[in-house]
């Protein structure tokens, strides 16, 4: 028998392999060579097309599905003639039985040759369907949302792509309640409470919280970061209160936090934003808002700033990187690379075409004069 086409993992295969053999045996002799069958040998090594006729076909490997539906699916019929080499019919045959994804290998086999005449067997191995299926770590409610995000449903095929779609969506929905290390695995094994099914187990590992423990910004020389952070409406720093601070290196350079000595230069004791500024690392209180962090949210944010910089006249301003990371304490530092770029501003107006209004009245009308920041 020499298997022709074959189909495993998602691969397509082409492969001509050794024929099965039969074995000359005699008494106390095992050193008799392999006898191969000359036909199948020849066909192996064939380079000049020539038409065959299929003779039979046999499907094999089916154990719960309706063999007449491979048989339709594989099209495959006796009295069907090709050209080998040089036929697509088996590849075809592979990919419709690859495309309805019931299965989790599929083979063609020359069983015989005799002639012009070919008998096949179609060998596919079927695929598991879901059982049962649990979520375990989580709440209730959380199993009851998992479900309905994951689209889990009893007895559907169970294929890679549902292995790694639940993955996901599960690892999703947890980072975006902030828990940035949850872990998901998945255990599966034979269910008794149906036939060809497999009961999956959905293991999740929460882990804690991750909370936002600074946001910093780099390259922003005209607009500073309290007033870029009260831009970002769905991350917030977390409440602190340590004498120690909890500080990450960033790979944007080196953080240069605001001293007592620059605060007292400043006059920083009679400006509310220069005292948060220099207390901030180490004392926030925040009684509203949340401190997690949110992926989704994070987008929109950085959105908003660049509004706030266009509000400004930062015409082309742009956030050029960013990246977050865990501290020692394992909360998240955010850091965000601006280029501010050029401030712009309205220049002369002129207008043309006025007849009945004179230049000032319009331009009091508009409300916009020389020098005003360029913010429409």
């Amino acid at each position: 028998m020499q298997r022709i086409f074959s189909r495993l993992s998602g691969t397509m295969l082409m492969v001509a392999i050794s024929v099965f053999s039969s074995f000359a045996q005699e008494a106390g002799d095992t050193t008799k060579p392999t006898s191969l069958d000359p036909k199948l040998i020849e066909w192996q090594q064939s380079r000049v097309p020539k038409e065959y006729t299929i003779a039979d076909v046999q499907i094999t490997g089916i154990k719960h599905l309706d063999t007449s539906i491979v048989y339709s699916i594989a099209n495959l019929v006796p009295g069907q003639t090709f050209m080998y080499p040089g036929t697509d019919i088996f590849s075809k045959t592979i990919a419709n039985l690859w495309r309805q994804k019931l299965f989790s290998n599929v083979g063609i086999y020359i069983t015989r040759l005799d002639g012009n005449k070919v008998w096949l067997e179609v060998n596919v191995q079927e695929r598991a369907r879901l059982g049962n299926f649990k979520f375990e770590g989580v709440s209730k409610t959380e199993a009851e949302e998992l479900t309905t995000k994951t689209g889990l449903t009893k007895q559907t095929i169970i294929t890679e792509n549902t292995r790694r779609n639940v993955v996901e969506v599960v690892t999703k929905y947890f980072k975006d309640k902030a828990y940035l290390n949850v872990e998901v695995s998945l255990e599966e094994k034979p269910d008794p409470a149906y036939v060809n099914s497999n009961q999956l187990t959905i293991h999740i590992v929460k882990g804690n919280k991750v909370r936002i423990n600074e946001i910093r910004f780099y390259g922003n020389t005209n607009i500073d970061d309290i007033r870029l952070k009260k831009q970002m409406k769905g991350n917030k720093e977390m409440s602190k209160m340590s004498f120690r601070r909890d500080y990450a290196k960033s790979p944007y350079g080196e953080d240069k936090p605001y001293t007592f000595k620059n605060y007292m230069k400043d006059w920083g004791f009679l400006s509310l934003s220069k005292t948060k500024k220099l207390i901030s690392p180490w004392f926030k209180l925040r009684l509203f808002g949340s401190s997690k962090f949110s992926q989704k949210k994070f987008a929109e944010d950085k959105n908003s700033i660049l509004d706030y910089y266009n509000a400004q006249g930062f015409r082309d301003a742009q956030i050029v990187e960013d990246t977050n990371y865990l501290t020692k304490r394992g909360n998240l530092d955010i850091d965000l690379k601006v280029n501010e770029g050029k401030q712009y501003y309205f220049g002369n107006i002129s207008w043309k075409g006025n007849t009945k209004y004179s230049d000032s009245v319009l331009n009091v009308i508009l409300g916009i004069n020389k020098g005003d920041i360029y913010n429409m």
